[in-house]
């Protein structure tokens, strides 16, 4: 979840939206979790630990936006937990391993007018996955899966568009709601995320 780049011509929306979570961009980034993705000695066991981490919060975190959402919002079709289940299956895990880990329990309440939020941070993941990728493809080789971390997704050029277009016809009235959810998500993910994981899975 990194920060976006500055574009020219950004929305006010969106500038509104980074500002409000600069500081928390990079709280999230210099998690230490976060930082050993970068570790030259990271282990495939160390990294599917991590995903499952990973799920243990997008995935409650799509239940509470479906619960705000309507079906044909751009939140719902985003999928992270989906990917996320993907790559652990793929790497050997089971569903009953995912029926067993743990979900995160507190989450900040998610409303309608605050569902551009929760989009924001989860465009964020996918945007931040394209560098986070690159290293883990060198350092982990072809044993590991990357569909929630895999660079060059076009999903995310075209779901970011339709997320602009959308801050900007529909939800400007909904701007302080927006703010404070991503807020909010950004540091449950924080809270959530506190300790590096081992290379045998354990903290």
């Amino acid at each position: 979840m990194l920060n976006h780049p500055l574009e020219s011509g950004v929305s006010d929306i969106i500038e509104a939206l980074r500002v409000a979570t600069r500081s928390r961009h990079a709280m999230v980034a210099s998690l230490p979790a976060m930082l050993r993705l970068f570790a030259a000695d990271y282990g495939i066991s160390e990294y599917r630990a991590h995903l499952g981490r990973l799920l243990g919060i997008f995935e409650p975190l799509e239940w509470a936006v479906a619960k705000a959402a309507v079906p044909e919002d751009l939140a719902c079709g985003l999928h992270r937990s989906r990917d996320l289940r993907e790559d652990l299956l793929v790497m050997g895990a089971t569903e009953i391993d995912l029926a067993a880990l743990e979900r995160c329990p507190r989450l900040p309440p998610i409303a309608t007018a605050g569902l551009g939020g929760y989009t924001y941070v989860a465009l964020g993941s996918m945007l931040g996955g394209r560098i986070i990728v690159k290293q883990l493809r060198t350092v982990l080789g072809p044993a590991a899966s990357f569909r929630f971390y895999g660079g060059g997704n076009i999903r995310y050029e075209l779901a970011w568009a339709s997320f602009c277009s959308d801050l900007e016809k529909n939800r400007r009235n909904d701007v302080a709601a927006i703010c404070a959810t991503a807020a909010g998500i950004f540091d449950a993910y924080a809270a959530w995320l506190p300790e590096p994981l081992l290379r045998d899975g354990s903290r």
